[in-house]
């Protein structure tokens, strides 16, 4: 080759491999942890959401509203709302599917039963003080219920509407979970920042685990099939080995009210509410977890539920114009 027409070509090929044409392109946004789809409107006017649940067997959205003194039914696949009249305010739901029924309860002082399909009133348990998570444990048939200022959980029995004695825990419970893998209740105290192992066999606590550095632990959900079980409270969460109780990561979260949080167990993600208008986002991983961003919702979100068909996250809020429920799907 001639050697200016090989200098040339060099130039060319040096030129061409400096151009902004051959230069790394700037990455792509990264899609939104969650995106928004449009509220959905519950009649009433404005008024302060709590509890919320998904009731995969009907594939309805339970919100308690205590402010309006009923409990939302939302209907995922048709997209009805109904509401029905909880005589008195209410915080926490719970489903039992072999007898039909459907519990309410919390400062009404009153558990109260439902018919799944009818939805008519079937009766009610008297409690001695405010209730306000409750749970019902498929395996023993106990239907749990939190006594909100109190020190025990009750024992009402589904069928008769009866309490049938109680655990004795750590004053002011918050939350309460069962784990089927561990046949254990998990049940977070906010005032001593622990968490509580309830044995189902004997319904008493037979282990107090800490939740330091984590303070007033509120949300609780468990990754059963992976042995883990998060803890929520003031600005951070707890990733614990669910038999052993050891802290095994600390993640910050947003400051503020956290109070419910969800998760997805095809993604092992975690949800985590504040009222002050953000979802922490925190992915687990083999060896812990990490914050994986945050999404900013309405104000005075601080309860969620995640529906484990579909990934989505219902949220319910309230603002000046009225009451709402909305999804959130994540990104595919």
């Amino acid at each position: 080759m001639h050697a200016r027409l090989g200098l040339a070509v060099f130039g060319l090929a040096a030129l061409a491999t400096l151009s902004p044409a051959h230069a790394d392109a700037p990455a792509a946004p990264a899609a939104p942890l969650l995106t928004a789809t449009t509220p959905v409107a519950v009649p009433g006017g404005p008024g302060k959401f709590d509890w919320m649940m998904i009731d995969a067997a009907r594939h309805h959205l339970l919100a308690s509203h205590p402010s309006h003194k009923t409990l939302v039914i939302y209907d995922l696949v048709k997209g009805d709302v109904k509401q029905i009249d909880t005589d008195g305010a209410i915080n926490g739901e719970a489903v039992d599917e072999a007898d039909n029924k459907l519990f309410v309860g919390g400062g009404n002082q009153k558990v109260v039963a439902f018919d799944l399909t009818t939805l008519d009133k079937l009766g009610e348990v008297a409690l001695t003080g405010p209730a306000d998570a409750i749970l019902f444990n498929a395996k023993n048939g106990v239907l749990y219920a939190d006594h909100d200022d109190g020190a025990e959980v009750w024992m009402i029995d589904p069928k008769t509407l009866k309490i049938n004695g109680s655990v004795a825990i750590a004053d002011a419970p918050e939350a309460i979970e069962y784990d089927p893998a561990t046949d254990r209740l998990y049940q977070n105290i906010k005032p001593s920042n622990c968490v509580q192992v309830i044995n189902p066999a004997t319904n008493k606590v037979e282990a107090t685990w800490p939740t330091a550095p984590m303070t007033s632990p509120h949300g609780i959900a468990i990754d059963s099939a992976g042995g883990r079980i998060f803890a929520a409270g003031q600005g951070k969460v707890d990733l614990m080995d669910i038999k052993t109780g050891k802290v095994l990561a600390t993640v910050d979260i947003e400051p503020g009210y956290v109070d419910q949080i969800a998760f997805d167990s095809s993604r092992k993600r975690l949800y985590c509410a504040s009222s002050a208008g953000v979802i922490s986002v925190v992915d687990e991983t083999a060896d812990g977890a990490t914050l994986a961003g945050k999404v900013t919702v309405p104000k005075g979100t601080h309860t969620l539920a995640v529906d484990q068909s579909t990934g989505d996250v219902w949220i319910s809020y309230s603002d000046a114009a009225g009451s709402n429920l909305q999804k959130w799907s994540p990104a595919k």
